[in-house]
């Protein structure tokens, strides 16, 4: 991969810019007032998290709340080592959105259409068709889309997902992530078994960037798979 592939979303270049703007002095720490942690560990009490959590987790109680800024490394070298894992760990993103598996074979096909008649679906879906092939070896799955045109709507992100249809017709849908070019290839959660399902449904939407993960009802193409 050559830099000229590597595009940031928006977030993610602005936390690489911050980074690349700070220093050693940004990273020196200031001892806080002795009673901090105690007034926490009081709020965290009186707002009733303890109840919430043992509810959530199976757990009694939640440990007290700890200092953790004694496991932070300080200076320079903490710096570069945490700017080194910000764009390791972009650059993943990037990899794991848009890499393919050359020993996977193509074992469904899909068109992805526009439905006039369906309220889920956007206006701007009427002109777009787009190709989706289901692609699986013995360890994975991914879903290739191609010759696709998608349209855009400002602050809002355009995202591939399946929705498994079991025989009851119980919907499972899982989102594959933000769809930054038209043709790409995206992974398939080992959780998502396709076998498993009547029908499998693959979606293109419109999702608002309100840290909401379901699936917005906003769909562009949608269209089942098919064996080949």
């Amino acid at each position: 991969m050559t830099d000229d592939n590597l595009q940031l979303a928006p977030e993610e270049a602005r936390i690489a810019t911050i980074l690349c703007s700070m220093t050693a002095a940004d990273l020196e720490f200031e001892s806080p007032p002795t009673s901090l942690w105690d007034d926490i560990n009081a709020a965290v009490l009186a707002d009733g998290m303890p109840s919430e959590r043992g509810e959530i987790a199976g757990e009694s109680d939640i440990a007290d709340v700890v200092d953790i800024t004694s496991r932070f490394r300080r200076g320079s070298a903490f710096f570069a080592a945490a700017a080194a894992a910000v764009v390791v760990m972009i650059g993943a993103v990037v990899v794991s959105a848009n890499s393919s598996n050359d020993s996977a074979e193509v074992v469904g096909e899909a068109e992805l259409i526009w439905t006039p008649d369906d309220p889920a679906f956007v206006a701007e879906g009427a002109e777009v068709t787009v190709n989706a092939s289901f692609l699986s070896d013995d360890e994975s799955a991914s879903v290739r889309i191609d010759d696709g045109t998608l349209p855009t709507r400002a602050d809002e992100d355009v995202e591939l997902w399946l929705i498994g249809v079991a025989g009851d017709g119980e919907l499972t849908i899982q989102t594959l992530g933000v769809i930054d070019d038209a043709s790409g290839t995206y992974s398939v959660p080992a959780t998502f078994d396709a076998d498993a399902f009547e029908t499998v449904l693959v979606d293109i939407s419109f999702e608002p960037r309100d840290g909401d993960e379901t699936h917005s009802g906003a769909s562009i193409v949608r269209g089942a798979l098919t064996d080949v």
